[in-house]
């Protein structure tokens, strides 16, 4: 069991990190949706997925910081750097998403929704490879 966990300890770590994200962004969705934003008709959604992922991205910076890769560098620079990853792998993930989606010619939601689970599986090991060797490396490591 030792040799497991010091072998594959970190990207347990790392995938329970963003489990726990995942369910702090849909928790404080539907929070935001049913006593927050509820009432913003069209702009509903937008203002509640904004919200919870700005709240549960800033959760998980900090858990992978200290819990996950046990960083002791600077935290601004860590921090800018994992945003300056986030946004994009958010965009990549609906941008691709949406282009296999309209190539593929998929309109069941089940069908969407592996597709999603499949691009966004590739998108969380790429993560974790950017975050172990730039975000959270130390500056007297480069």
């Amino acid at each position: 069991m030792k040799a497991f966990w010091q072998k594959y300890g970190q990207i347990v770590k790392y995938g329970l990190a963003s489990l726990s994200s995942f369910a702090l962004d849909i928790g404080l969705f539907y929070l935001f949706e049913r006593f927050v934003f509820g009432g913003l008709g069209d702009f509903t959604d937008l203002a509640c997925t904004v919200s919870a992922r700005a709240v549960s991205s800033f959760y998980n910076f900090n858990v992978n910081n200290r819990l996950v890769f046990d960083h002791r560098g600077e935290y601004g620079r860590a921090l800018g750097r994992y945003y300056l990853l986030a946004v994009p792998m958010m965009l990549a993930s609906a941008g691709v998403v949406t282009l296999l989606d309209r190539t593929l010619g998929v309109t069941a939601p089940g069908l969407r929704t592996a597709v999603k689970i499949g691009v966004d599986t590739v998108l969380f090991i790429a993560s974790y490879l950017i975050q172990k060797l730039w975000v959270f490396k130390n500056r007297n490591s480069e």
